[in-house]
């Protein structure tokens, strides 16, 4: 854990002028209303980095510029739960069995854009993880192949991981260097399949027992709400969390700690910890940011395929 004793430190040093934060990151340094957004996320950020109870670091990003509701809108549209059709291949047995903590080496971050598409990105990671499991190779899979066709979704304003492993079943899945990701709605077409294929999915108990179990044979697909926290986090165990019965955002689960569930985000591997994030555990209401409020989802019978 040292190295993450480090980065804490690190990620505590002043933030920078917002003229030198839009130089970094290509804005316009002239723009005051993008200006008086980023105070306001600076000021927030000085505040929970100050908090001795808080054991994250918080700094400014690639959304600095955005107010909370502007982020929300763009990057957190995961759909609420609705009835799914089958697949579903029922749920996932809680094992006997305790591990003391799971870190899984799943296929790499993701970028998701300016698109709200995280639940085609929280799907896929699993996909792509279990076949890793099954196969022992890496594929990357189209993002915007969901994107793009699966209708009971809607695109970049969201959609729902166990929609979208329904539409998948017994589909070819395309591989990304023939079905480019584009950050924007666009129009369902072919591409090279990439010989996985998905044969359903089960769901996980909606509680931490449950997950952990789940953990221990493969990545979980789960829905959270991010807060505003998310939006500026960069390092350490987010404390403190939220216990909300809601939720906004899917993404990957893929290990925890005694303490902490460790989270796979689409956000690109300059946010969080590589693109990662670690959240508190706790057994509370709907549990740390609403992660059991809906279904984690497991993908199953996931075919073999070639490196791709």
């Amino acid at each position: 854990m040292k190295v993450f004793a480090t980065l804490f430190a690190a990620a505590a040093a002043e933030q920078p002028s917002y003229e030198e934060w839009a130089l970094q990151w290509n804005y316009n340094g002239a723009d005051d209303t993008m200006k008086s957004k980023y105070e306001a996320n600076v000021a927030d950020i000085e505040a929970w980095n100050a908090d001795p109870a808080q054991t994250a670091t918080f700094g400014v990003n690639q959304f600095s510029g955005l107010t909370f509701a502007e982020f929300a809108a763009q990057y957190l549209t995961a759909q609420p739960a609705g009835d799914s059709d089958l697949p579903n291949l029922g749920s996932v047995v809680e094992s006997d069995v305790t591990l003391t903590d799971v870190d899984w080496a799943v296929t790499p971050v993701k970028n998701q854009g300016s698109c709200g598409s995280c639940w085609a990105f929280g799907t896929l990671g699993a996909v792509e993880h279990v076949h890793k499991i099954n196969s022992g190779s890496t594929v990357s899979l189209a993002e915007q192949q969901l994107v793009d066709c699966d209708k009971r979704s809607s695109g970049c304003d969201g959609g729902r991981p166990d929609w979208a492993m329904t539409y998948l079943t017994g589909k070819p899945i395309y591989t990304t260097a023939s079905y480019p990701y584009t950050a924007q709605d666009g129009t369902c077409k072919s591409g090279t399949a990439s010989g996985v294929t998905l044969g359903g999915y089960k769901t996980v108990t909606k509680s931490d027992s449950g997950l952990a179990s789940a953990l221990a044979s493969s990545s979980v697909t789960v829905m959270v709400y991010a807060d505003s926290k998310f939006q500026s986090y960069q390092s350490g165990i987010l404390s403190g969390v939220s216990t909300t019965c809601s939720l906004n955002h899917a993404v990957l689960a893929t290990g925890y700690g005694s303490n902490f569930w460790k989270i796979k985000n689409s956000w690109g591997s300059g946010w969080g910890e590589g693109g990662y994030i670690r959240f508190q555990r706790t057994t509370s209401g709907c549990g740390p940011f609403g992660l059991f409020y809906d279904s984690p989802t497991v993908p199953t019978s996931v075919s073999a395929a070639v490196d791709v």
